[in-house]
């Protein structure tokens, strides 16, 4: 397992490349149009017109399933599974997203709410940013 300090070389070293890449890891707006809590409680009524939202919040979970990815959303109202799928995003979108987003850092993204198979409330990202980028790990929750 990794020491505190290797994580956060490896973590500087992504903020680097990102911000060589010109992106910025800390921009000063989100376009949030809903948080996570009034999402949900109108989560029919907004999956059923089909129409994107954006949502913003802290990564606290990362799973890879193939070619898409599910993460847990949190903004301090509620919590939200994110999905990002590469035939969504594209290619170079999903590698992006793999390749520079860690648990911890702070997302947006912009996306239809769905229900997957296993009825977890989702939002599908058709578009997101990094909102900052988290340079140490979350601690354990004991």
């Amino acid at each position: 397992m990794a020491t505190i300090d290797e994580l956060k070389k490896v973590r500087l070293q992504k903020l680097k490349s990102l911000q060589d890449a010109g992106l910025l890891a800390y921009p000063a707006k989100t376009k949030k149009t809903n948080t996570i809590k009034d999402a949900l409680s109108k989560f029919s009524k907004i999956s059923k017109s089909k129409k994107s939202i954006v949502l913003a919040g802290r990564i606290r979970a990362l799973r890879g399933h193939g070619g898409a990815s599910f993460l847990d959303v949190e903004d301090g109202t509620g919590r939200i599974q994110g999905l990002i799928k590469e035939d969504k995003v594209g290619e170079k979108g999903y590698k992006f997203f793999i390749n520079f987003f860690d648990v911890g850092d702070f997302i947006e993204i912009k996306g239809a709410l769905l229900k997957t198979k296993s009825g977890e409330q989702t939002i599908e990202a058709e578009d997101y940013k990094m909102l900052a980028k988290s340079l140490l790990p979350l601690p354990e929750k004991w």
